[in-house]
């Protein structure tokens, strides 16, 4: 191998290098860019399965005894924050964007009522599962899943809260 070869060899080493360096930054740009959208897209789906849990639960009414304003609130947080979630990611496929400080409210408000919601799961469950003789295992695994499906968004919500306060990123 001539010093020429080896000269060539270690140029396209380095392109090489250089290229993955570049995609490396193409790919880090564009998480710094979209971080937002990642997050809403978690939040979303995290909230259509809990809302396919609880439908799989509340299935079976004689099983899992609630009230009927903690089903209220269950529902109402799962399907408002599907449709806000939704919203927030079809505005910003079409370029709008909403400001730091609403997506900041969406996100306390999402984490206040997820827990809320996950408190409720959890209390409900609590009081079926122990009021039955013979409890139905898997109506209140579907139950108990959900609510942890809940407490997840919560804390998606609490850390896009704190991303977006923290960089004051439009989103």
């Amino acid at each position: 191998m001539s010093a020429g070869d080896r000269e060539a060899d270690g140029q396209a080493k380095k392109g090489e290098d250089g290229s993955a360096t570049d995609r490396d930054s193409r790919a880090a740009a564009a998480l710094k860019q979209n971080w937002c959208v990642g997050l809403r897209t978690i939040e979303l789906i995290l909230a259509v399965i809990a809302i396919g849990l609880i439908v799989g639960a509340l299935t079976a009414p004689q099983v899992v005894q609630s009230d009927h304003r903690h089903i209220a609130l269950i529902f109402s947080t799962y399907s408002s924050f599907i449709i806000i979630t939704g919203i927030l990611i079809i505005a910003r496929l079409f370029g709008e964007t909403a400001g730091w400080r609403t997506s900041i409210g969406f996100s306390i408000i999402g984490v206040i009522m997820f827990t809320a919601t996950a408190a409720i799961i959890f209390y409900d469950w609590h009081r079926s599962y122990y009021a039955n003789i013979r409890p139905n295992k898997q109506v209140y695994n579907l139950l108990i899943s959900s609510g942890v499906f809940a407490i997840i968004n919560a804390v998606v919500f609490l850390v896009h809260a704190f991303l977006t306060f923290r960089k004051e990123a439009e989103y």
